[in-house]
């Protein structure tokens, strides 16, 4: 079948064997967990627990689902209530990702985050031998994103109550901060057909990665739907579980003219500046004489802020039309406003401290490709809709993976720790599941019990593996 070089029977084949060995793996899963269960009744206290049978349940992994029994066990506290336990589960901590292994809650974060939760579906169902639905995906990133909201919540608590978390030491930092409008459906959307979720950054300067190339040194992502005064808190708990916070002498919060980043820049340490990058296109926006423009946009880059403003007045009392008017007057006004950060830092004439070895200071700017790289590539452009909870939950999931943390909150949902007293049943649950003595010595397929596919359709490729088996039974 395969010499004749049908892709398409190819392929089945190679299926068929995938689904085979993820078979023959949760057999060998099955009987593991069999056997931690019954280690479990023999050394458990047989007066405070009383075995009340076998309970049959059912975890997903990466090779399909497991169905498994284990025994559920009375006891009676000390008020004299009875209380029931299943102390595999118990053990292994198996409820707290909802029968999700961990390995498989780790695909499917990844995936989610990446693209929308019914082609996550199809991915990890493809890929994996475990089928998932869409809505199974979105439950699991529901799971953790309410875990980052929780270990957010306790680094702004700790916070403010002084305890410092952080043991980073830097005397600058520099920050950028910006928000994105983002469709809201259901009940949300009572509050408006778009809410901002508002997204900030922090970094520690820029290293060279190849010619005329930068990119910034330990970014840290922080986004969120609160309001302005709660998610100032709540970044500055995030800051503060990385950075030893009284350490740092000067921070650079570049912003785009927002009310609610403003109001972040309070305090001696921080030097609040207007982006570049909005400066400039608010003066493209507003003035459609090109040759005015240009005058603007050359006084822009020599720093020359009251001729700007001088030469805007101008421009206003000489122009007949209305519309023009406003414009130029709106820009006028946002320069004015802004007056405080028009001269960006480096020409402040700050007294700046040594950055660490490879890092340069350059021009802040880098927020509206991050909003874009973080948050827009999979809420906002691919014309998705979001609850506020479930959007929230999304956005922290993508700042964490931005900031590369985000393996810390999967580790602490995921991960089931095999008690040292159990791991001695491992290796004879393996040997009695006859899995390959030697890796590449060959395969022997067990003789007991009947073959696989015995009450199958039988397809091509699930013939070729019956005569495979076949033959390693002569």
């Amino acid at each position: 079948m395969i010499l004749q070089g049908n892709e398409t029977n190819f392929n089945q084949l190679e299926r068929e064997i995938f689904d085979l060995g993820c078979q023959m793996a949760r057999k060998v899963m099955k009987q593991i967990l069999t056997e931690m269960d019954n280690h479990l009744s023999k050394v458990r206290d047989r007066k405070h627990y009383r075995d009340k049978g076998k309970r049959t349940t059912t975890i997903k992994t990466l090779m399909g689902e497991v169905e498994y029994s284990r025994r559920v066990y009375e006891s009676i506290n000390e008020t004299g209530i009875k209380k029931y336990t299943y102390l595999l589960d118990e053990t292994l901590e198996i409820n707290k990702t909802g029968l999700f292994s961990g390995n498989l809650i780790q695909l499917i974060t990844e995936a989610a985050s990446e693209k929308s939760f019914r082609k996550t579906a199809k991915s990890i169902t493809n890929s994996t031998g475990q089928s998932i639905s869409h809505s199974g995906a979105w439950n699991i990133i529901q799971t953790i994103g309410k875990q980052i909201d929780e270990e957010e919540n306790l680094q702004t608590k700790a916070l403010a109550q002084g305890i410092n978390l952080g043991q980073r030491e830097k005397k600058i930092l520099f920050e950028e901060a910006d928000g994105v409008y983002l469709n809201i459906q259901g009940k949300d959307r009572k509050k408006g057909k778009k809410q901002e979720l508002k997204v900030a950054i922090s970094y520690e300067g820029w290293e060279k990665t190849k010619q005329n190339r930068y990119k910034v040194a330990n970014k840290l992502v922080y986004a969120g739907f609160e309001p302005a005064a709660e998610f100032r808190k709540r970044k500055e708990g995030m800051l503060g579980s990385i950075y030893n916070l009284d350490e740092i002498q000067i921070r650079i919060l570049n912003g785009d003219g927002a009310s609610w980043i403003k109001s972040h820049s309070e305090g001696e340490q921080i030097h609040y500046q207007l982006d570049p990058f909005h400066k400039s296109r608010a003066i493209i926006r507003n003035v459609q004489d090109k040759e005015a423009r240009s005058v603007l946009l050359t006084f822009l880059k020599e720093n020359k802020y009251k001729e700007i403003t001088m030469y805007l007045s101008a421009l206003e009392t000489e122009t007949e039309d209305e519309k023009t008017k406003l414009q130029l007057k709106s820009l006028n006004n946002y320069f004015k406003e802004n007056q405080v950060g028009l001269v960006p830092y480096l020409e402040r004439g700050l007294e700046l401290p040594e950055l660490d070895k490879g890092l340069e200071y350059r021009t802040m700017g880098t927020m509206e490709h991050n909003i874009c790289d973080v948050i827009c590539q999979r809420m906002k452009h691919r014309k998705g809709s979001w609850s506020i909870a479930g959007g929230n939950n999304m956005a922290k999931i993508l700042a964490w993976k931005a900031s590369k943390r985000i393996k810390e909150v999967l580790n602490k949902v995921t991960s089931i720790h095999i008690p040292s007293e159990l791991m001695g049943v491992i290796q004879p649950s393996l040997s009695a599941a006859q899995v390959p003595k030697d890796i590449g010595a060959g395969y022997s397929y067990t003789t007991r019990g009947s073959l696989p596919y015995g009450g199958a359709a039988r397809t091509n490729g699930r013939n070729a593996i019956l005569q495979l088996i076949a033959d390693q039974r002569l």
